[in-house]
């Protein structure tokens, strides 16, 4: 037996789990979900098809976990911080890399979850608490920078975290279409918008993108 596979056999049953919904990560993000089968993940993770059917048995709930795994990555990057970054940096943080090139493929992931997830309830399911998940981030970002006074919002926080959030993904439907071409038009417009929902003077946000 080679050694790659001797220590795939001494996986425990949460690390073969993971490295499961890694394999079909990887599979949705380079091919697209509906490419996830279980045929295809036992082949990028090297094993017998029955054995990613005895961690998961049916291929829906696999196809939303791989989902789920690269959107809660995605959230680690948007909001990424250090220690004492001001509620203004964070947000312009948040949209610079929403408008990197980096990005573009979790956003034609986006689009592809919300297009299957009309036929997978499980799916529906991960893309709805995702959705939440962003929103609820954002909102405490805004509150705290309403509270120390970076942000004068006029509604509540999490009508202005909604608004930025559907702003964002205006964007991200363009994400099959060449970026470069629709985001010298669309990105201003955002960081306007979003200026002016968070109450910041013009260009506020564009300083913080360096």
């Amino acid at each position: 037996m080679a050694q790659g596979s001797a220590k795939r056999s001494y996986l425990s049953a949460p690390e073969r789990r993971a490295e499961i919904v890694a394999a079909a990560a990887r599979i949705g993000i380079e091919e697209g979900l509906e490419r996830i089968t279980l045929r295809s993940v036992a082949e990028k993770v090297g094993v017998r098809p029955g054995l990613i059917n005895h961690y998961f048995p049916e291929a829906e709930s696999l196809v939303a976990q791989a989902f789920s795994h690269t959107a809660e990555q995605e959230h680690e990057l948007l909001f990424a911080h250090e220690p004492g970054d001001a509620p203004l940096a964070r947000v312009a943080h948040l949209l610079r890399h929403n408008f990197s090139e980096q990005s573009l493929d979790v956003s034609r992931l986006w689009l592809n979850a919300r297009n299957l997830s009309r036929y997978n309830g499980a799916l529906r399911h991960t893309v709805t608490e995702q959705e939440t998940l962003n929103r609820t981030l954002l909102t405490e970002l805004i509150e705290l920078g309403a509270s120390a006074g970076d942000f004068r919002i006029e509604r509540p926080a999490e009508e202005s975290a909604l608004l930025i959030l559907i702003l964002l993904d205006a964007l991200s439907g363009y994400a099959n279409e060449e970026l470069s071409e629709i985001s010298p038009l669309v990105v201003p417009l955002i960081y306007t918008a979003a200026e002016r929902e968070l109450g910041l003077p013009p260009g506020a946000l564009v300083e913080h993108t360096g």
